[in-house]
């Protein structure tokens, strides 16, 4: 194709601004915080966020000889494990228990990295020893099994929490962990959020730009940063674009929105496991920030949606799986019509099956926001938590609900049950074999697992998905370095925790504080070792 000189000109002038063009935009899209010239304060090791991964990781690095900083954006440490049952994932036979955690990436179609799961398996039978070590006096008990017993190597699952302190497991899990860090000596920069990294020409991580009282302070570290920011169950628009249900809210710590996720997205780290989050159903509660589990014993309710038809063998929903049994959107009535769904129960269950949040005392509403939960449910129906109808036809009335499909639904389900046979989902009627071996050892069993619902007056709880943490976050390697889009590690960046864990879609509970213990004691290390620059 001919081309005129002028026309050739033109051109090059063109292709020349796009080449300067091209160097420039790079420069705008990778440009992260100048290196300042002076720091404010100088580290070895900089571990952002003061929760059950980061202290851990502090821990590590001080008794690896580093001078270590935590920063923490909250006004108190303890983030999510603060306000958890704070159980620690133990086993019988490791081999079993490789191949458990292994299947529940397989049947879910999660990612799973082999090299992480082995780090975890060989990493377990110290945690307990570990623990107890962190504050005398300190000991443990076992509460709990596997989530998901029809996987082989279920049998091999325990779960253990610390029994020693004024609150449950988590609580004292946390107690013991700053009782370590503050024993140490190792300072702790309160309501001071980390804002972005700071990198060296090589795109080495070498500070962290925070803001403290208002103003942005530089923190120098020498050998390297570990993130331990937390989930994002509290940034919509992370939830939005990850998790497809709406609307989602959330149990823990409000500190959560995603921090880690941004800053170690802009020095380039690579995301994984963004769908994947741990939330059972739960309950508003009127004039508090946080939503409360909804953990009902009773052998009498049933799960309707919002045309008042049960969709679910409701004790088949493990507890950390509740989303999976409600996240369906109607791509013709243009909703998601089980969130909310409703717990229907009568007055029976509501007077001898104890309160709806069960035995559970986790959650930011009960151990910082100070909510406290009735023994006979009757306070809720009062605050409105609990919606009352005297009959079947005026509670469907006050929720929304055709009274006579939710008449026909409560039927069946009672003529089922007299006659011994759930006929829509098989639910059981009895549980005699797991009889003796509780899902809670220190929990109220239930023989029974269904009874009709038939003594008035009757209720109904709006349930949603409530957030116990999210999954996703940074992908690490098993030197828990934060790595990029193809696999290689971030100069002198870790992450650990809730910001990027290994679990997948479904989470055998326990498995989140173990990571965390694991993996912040491993990045703490490692980072302690780095060469200072």
């Amino acid at each position: 194709m001919s081309v005129s000189r002028r026309g050739f000109l033109k051109g090059a002038a063109v292709a020349a601004g796009a080449v300067a063009a091209s160097t420039v935009i790079p420069a705008i899209a990778e440009a992260k915080v100048s290196v300042p010239k002076k720091w404010d304060h100088e580290y070895d090791v900089v571990v952002i966020g003061y929760g059950g991964s980061g202290a851990p990781a502090a821990i590590a690095a001080h008794d690896a000889k580093a001078k270590v900083l935590i920063i923490e954006k909250m006004k108190e440490g303890g983030g999510n494990l603060a306000v958890s049952s704070g159980g620690m994932l133990q086993y019988k036979d490791a081999k079993a228990a490789r191949n458990y955690l292994s299947a529940l990436y397989d049947v879910a179609k999660s990612e799973r990295d082999d090299a992480l799961l082995d780090v975890l398996i060989r990493e377990i039978p110290s945690i307990m020893d570990w623990v107890k070590a962190l504050k005398p006096g300190t000991d443990v008990r076992l509460y709990g099994y596997a989530g998901f017993n029809q996987i082989p190597g279920a049998e091999s699952i325990e779960k253990w929490s610390v029994r020693t302190g004024k609150a449950g497991g988590g609580p004292n899990l946390w107690e013991a962990l700053d009782y370590a860090v503050n024993e140490r000596k190792i300072p702790i920069m309160l309501e001071t959020p980390a804002k972005r990294l700071i990198t060296d020409a090589d795109g080495a991580v070498i500070g962290v730009l925070a803001s403290q009282k208002g103003k942005d302070i530089c923190i120098k570290a020498k050998r390297g940063v570990v993130l331990a920011t937390g989930g994002f169950e509290y940034d919509e628009k992370y939830l939005m674009n990850s998790v497809r249900a709406f609307p989602i809210h959330a149990l823990g710590s409000p500190g959560n929105t995603g921090d880690g996720l941004r800053m170690a997205s802009e020095v380039g780290a690579h995301l994984w496991h963004m769908a994947d989050i741990s939330a059972p159903l739960g309950m508003k509660i009127p004039g508090y920030q946080t939503y409360s589990v909804f953990s009902f014993n009773s052998p009498g309710y049933i799960l309707v949606d919002q045309d008042g038809k049960r969709f679910v063998n409701e004790k088949n929903v493990e507890h950390h799986s509740g989303l999976l049994a409600i996240n369906t959107y109607d791509g013709y009535a243009l909703k998601y019509p089980r969130i909310p769904c409703y717990a229907i129960f009568d007055d029976r269950a509501r007077a001898e099956d104890g309160p709806l949040r069960g035995a559970l005392s986790s959650g930011y509403l009960y151990n910082k926001e100070g909510f406290k939960w009735s023994r006979d449910n009757m306070a809720e129906i009062d605050k409105g938590i609990i919606i009352k109808g005297d009959t079947i036809d005026e509670l469907a009335k006050k929720i929304k609900i055709d009274p006579e499909i939710l008449k026909t639904t409560v039927n069946r389900w009672n003529t089922d049950i007299k006659s011994g046979s759930d006929t829509l989902f098989g639910r059981k009627i009895t549980n005699e074999e797991n009889a003796s071996k509780a899902a809670y050892l220190d929990a109220k069993h239930q023989k029974m697992l269904s009874v009709p619902i038939e003594k008035g007056p009757f209720y109904a709880v709006e349930l949603y998905p409530v957030v116990l943490n999210t999954q996703g976050g940074v992908k690490r390697d098993k030197n828990a370095n934060a790595v990029n889009a193809f696999g290689e590690a971030i100069k002198r960046l870790y992450s650990v925790g809730e910001n990027g864990s290994i679990c997948g879609t479904l989470i055998q509970g326990a498995s989140n504080v173990s990571e965390c213990i694991i993996f912040g004691r491993i990045a703490g290390t490692n980072a302690a070792k780095e060469k200072p620059w």
